[in-house]
């Protein structure tokens, strides 16, 4: 794979190709008017045949961006919703390397509230590679009480989000399908899953997303929406304190896959990431 740094005044992030075939894009973000976007994504995400399918600032809540990390009540500071008053997650370095075998991205990035105050440092880690009919996608990300300490407060707006493309949302025709065999957004949303996947078909063809908790984090409650937004979510129902100068690390990963949905490969996706972060 390759890594291409896309930084004139309309760009400002790392595009990974297989080839001459596009991967996905890790957008850094930025404040000038033609970028505004508060907090690092990932969209597009291809699958192996090049079929997108994550959704960026959507049609009914535009804060849904990609793949992306936030929360709406960190130290009382809402880094989820595009609003005057949230705060910004920016990057202060990057490191980037790939081979024929992956890519890899990692970003040093500062959580500051609307005063540009700091309130925490994340260290988050993008690896991504081709397995089968899939590109698999690992986000790690690890967050410092480098400045004080944190509370991740009880919200359904947190904390590893990815937003389907509407033709693979329960809305528009797809299906989904978690861990537990459930197949309704009803059903899944508020459930502890180790997967939650969305799959449909785009110009005829069948793919699939999938947002999978690493087994070090598995089970985790999901918010699961009719519209493409799952999210993982470990603040569903209880806060989370990280004392002053400790971290905590959550993994995700994400599968773009072609053809229709299967369990089995699934969970053997879901079952090497907790082999990789160990």
């Amino acid at each position: 794979m390759q890594i291409e740094r896309q930084t004139p005044r309309f760009f400002n992030r790392c595009m990974v190709r297989d080839g001459a075939r596009p991967v996905m894009a890790l957008n850094l973000g930025g404040s000038d008017k033609d970028l505004w976007l508060m907090r690092p994504c990932v969209h597009p995400l291809y699958t192996p045949a090049g079929l997108p399918v994550t959704e960026m600032g959507a049609h009914n809540f535009p804060h849904h961006k990609g793949i992306w990390i936030g929360h709406a009540k960190l130290n009382g500071v809402n880094f989820f919703h595009d609003l005057a008053e949230a705060g910004w997650i920016v990057p202060v370095a990057e490191s980037c390397q790939a081979d024929a075998a992956g890519a890899r991205m990692v970003l040093e990035l500062e959580w500051r509230d609307r005063r540009g105050t700091v309130l925490a440092a994340e260290t988050r880690t993008h690896e991504v590679r081709r397995d089968g009919p899939a590109h698999v996608l690992d986000v790690v990300t690890t967050l410092h009480a480098s400045h004080g300490a944190l509370e991740l407060g009880v919200d359904n707006h947190a904390w590893a989000g990815c937003r389907a493309i509407d033709a693979l949302d329960c809305d528009d025709g797809g299906q989904m399908l978690d861990s537990e065999g459930r197949t309704s957004p009803d059903a899944v949303n508020g459930q502890q899953v180790r997967w939650v996947c969305d799959s449909g078909r785009i110009g005829g063809q069948a793919c699939g997303v999938a947002l999978m908790a690493h087994p070090a984090c598995a089970p985790v409650p999901v918010f699961a929406r009719f519209y493409g937004t799952n999210l993982l979510n470990p603040t569903m129902y209880e806060p989370l304190a990280i004392a002053a100068g400790a971290s905590w690390t959550f993994g995700a990963r994400l599968a773009a896959f072609d053809g229709p949905p299967d369990a089995a490969r699934l969970n053997r996706w879901w079952a090497d990431g907790g082999r990789r972060q160990d």
